[in-house]
């Protein structure tokens, strides 16, 4: 009888390739579960640090709020003394006492609410702008003036007062001792009307021209009349309608001229000397 051959068959080797890729399939999973933890893990950090950040950033908003609001209840937030601040003629005690601050008030509410008592200064004060707050050593308010620019003086029977930028007098008078050298001074005004109109005249010339100018007289002939007293000691003449487009001619002339000279240029333009009852009058002897 004849053998029939054996074919031996190794198991592993038909099975490797079986083996391996569900090996590798597992490795993969393996890795992917490890991919999916780490994933998972960093999330929850993230989480996590989020949660603590928005917990401290309310935490400190609270302990804020809470110093605020012990600040503000407490007396060490009532005012505790005013200061006024800025180059001002104005009454100190009496500006305070017009403000209308208490002790019993708080230092916070004027940082917010300053536009009450700026109300209450300018109405009061004409030479008053505006007023700004601050806080010193947690319950000294300190009030900052700022006051209208002064364009000249008004000479009355009481004094000198401030004519400001905005038109108005200053609601002050003052001794000749303040008065700036700087600055024009306008006497013999005893209407408002005539007054108005030669401030309004004075702001319309040029700037070195106004700079030159010593004295203004309410004192004329006329009410159409100007007349100005120049730092130099020459007087100039002019008519309210026509002086500004006649400046030209004050240029040329003043070149030809010495001192104590009156250049009129109300109906014309010409200069003569200046008599000695005119020097006596202007103060220029």
């Amino acid at each position: 009888m004849t053998k029939k051959r054996v074919t031996k068959i190794d198991p592993k080797e038909k099975l490797s390739p079986y083996l391996d890729h569900q090996s590798n399939r597992q490795k993969k999973k393996t890795k992917a579960k490890t991919k999916i933890s780490a994933s998972l893990s960093q999330l929850r950090n993230e989480r996590k640090s989020a949660l603590l950040k928005r917990l401290g950033l309310l935490v400190g908003v609270s302990l804020f709020a809470i110093l605020v609001l012990g600040y503000y209840i407490s007396p060490l937030a009532n005012v505790k003394s005013v200061q006024i601040e800025g180059e001002t003629d104005l009454p100190v005690k009496d500006v305070v006492t017009a403000t209308g601050i208490k002790a019993s008030d708080k230092v916070v509410d004027y940082l917010f609410n300053k536009q009450v008592v700026n109300n209450k200064l300018s109405q009061k004060y004409s030479e008053i702008k505006n007023v700004n707050f601050r806080v010193k050593h947690f319950n000294n308010l300190v009030i900052k003036i700022d006051e209208y620019h002064t364009k000249g003086y008004i000479k009355t029977n009481k004094g000198y007062r401030k004519i400001l930028s905005h038109g108005k007098l200053g609601s002050q008078y003052i001794p000749w001792s303040k008065v700036s050298s700087d600055k024009p001074v306008f006497v013999g005004y005893n209407h408002e009307i005539s007054l108005k109109e030669t401030l309004n005249l004075f702001n319309s010339l040029p700037s070195d021209f106004q700079d030159q100018i010593k004295l203004l007289s309410g004192n004329t002939r006329r009410k159409s009349q100007v007349i100005f007293l120049m730092k130099d000691g020459n007087v100039v003449i002019g008519n309210v309608s026509t002086l500004k487009s006649k400046l030209k001619y004050y240029n040329k002339i003043k070149t030809k001229v010495g001192k104590n000279t009156l250049i009129d240029l109300e109906v014309g333009a010409f200069s003569r000397p200046l008599t000695p009852n005119e020097k006596r009058a202007y103060g220029l002897t």
